[in-house]
């Protein structure tokens, strides 16, 4: 051991000191922030001192997550994280998949992937479908990820089988599910967000349309912006140069749609100064709501659609805008009524089930009046 080595370990043990005092530090001086615009989510504050929580255990749990979300350089630590993992040849971090060109796609494993769900969903919307006795189409679009779309360019074994649940829905819907699996490829998603792009979007409207014996008259897109970041950028927080673009359709600031959000009134689907913050996905529609109402100008005499929905049909709404004289979206995480009453007791023409395969299976959907009791 040459005599420089105690040196060097006494630089290294005030070094590492010294950045968790600064840390430490510079965490208890800045103030604590509310939201993370680049990770999209409201972040962990301090908790309540309380002595049950304390013999629980989980004052301990909530003070870790406090200083997890709010400690100092959280955003850097993150990015640079992200990048060690990436020198070190990994291929997914933190549930993103980094594929070629900064590409990235959501990576939902088998264990993560709630298959009991998915196949309770699909015999609640065969059930609906039932219960409005064929008076009333209903169709089911379930969106394949963009990891099955590039699972022919890339190993994405850790991936959940998505063939699987395409042969269940086509065993519990048969003609009623629009099967898209083999109409999506990777230039129909974003780069750096799990959603469609209206490249995607425009795809699946074109197949519906045609299903339900309507018009296929797609609008002209025009770029809005070249600068979007999603969700899975959020998540890993990379430095590169990958970025996307929203598209809406021509003549978009012209608009005169009325929107109806749980309750309050808008003059348009299109939220413009949504371009200027982080998640400008919500440049459609402004968001998600319970119930949203489209009502479009030059709708007389047009059929009436009812869309049970995820976030992806926030960008399908504008490509088929001209074929309804209605349209209402509603989004199970919100809405606590029963599809079925909606559906008969205001007149509806079709019934439109639009979901992401992931999303299918997060959450129960209660649809007919007797699951609602």
């Amino acid at each position: 051991m040459s005599a420089k080595d105690p040196n060097k370990n006494i630089i290294l043990t005030v070094s590492a000191v010294l950045i968790i005092a600064f840390l430490s530090l510079g965490t208890l001086i800045m103030p604590d922030r509310e939201k993370s615009d680049n990770e999209n989510r409201y972040l962990a504050q301090a908790p309540h001192f309380d002595i049950e929580d304390i013999l629980s255990g989980e004052f301990e749990e909530d003070s870790e997550e406090y200083l997890t979300d709010q400690i100092i350089g959280r955003e850097q630590w993150i990015g640079m994280y992200s990048n060690i993992l990436k020198l070190g040849l990994r291929k997914d971090i933190n549930g993103v998949y980094l594929l070629k060109d900064g590409v990235l796609a959501e990576r939902t494993t088998p264990w993560e992937f709630d298959r009991d769900a998915f196949q309770g969903n699909l015999d609640n919307v065969a059930l609906l479908r039932d219960d409005l006795l064929g008076e009333i189409p209903v169709d089911v679009i379930l969106v394949p990820s963009a990891s099955f779309a590039n699972r022919a360019y890339y190993n994405m074994s850790t991936n959940f089988d998505e063939y699987i649940c395409f042969s269940q829905a086509e065993d519990a819907l048969g003609d009623d599910l629009i099967l898209l699996r083999s109409q999506m490829d990777p230039g129909m998603y974003y780069k750096t967000d799990h959603h469609w792009n209206m490249k995607g979007a425009m795809k699946a409207a074109s197949v519906y349309l045609s299903r339900a014996g309507l018009k296929v008259d797609l609008p002209e897109l025009e770029t809005v912006s070249g600068g979007f970041r999603g969700t899975l950028y959020s998540k890993i927080l990379m430095n590169g140069e990958v970025t996307d673009e929203i598209q809406l359709p021509a003549g978009w600031e012209d608009d005169r749609t009325k929107l109806i959000a749980d309750g309050e009134e808008f003059g348009s689907i299109y939220f413009g100064e949504r371009l200027d913050q982080k998640d400008q996905y919500e440049v459609y529609l402004g968001g998600n709501y319970s119930r949203a109402d489209i009502i479009p100008e030059n709708g007389s005499g047009k059929p009436s659609l009812l869309i049970v929905k995820d976030s992806y049909a926030n960008s399908f709404v504008p490509a088929i805008l001209e074929d309804f004289s209605r349209i209402t979206l509603l989004d199970p995480r919100y809405f606590r009524g029963s599809v079925e009453a909606v559906a008969e007791g205001e007149g509806y023409d079709r019934v439109l089930i639009l979901f992401s395969t992931v999303n299918f299976s997060q959450q129960k959907l209660e649809l007919t009046k007797s699951m609602l009791g």
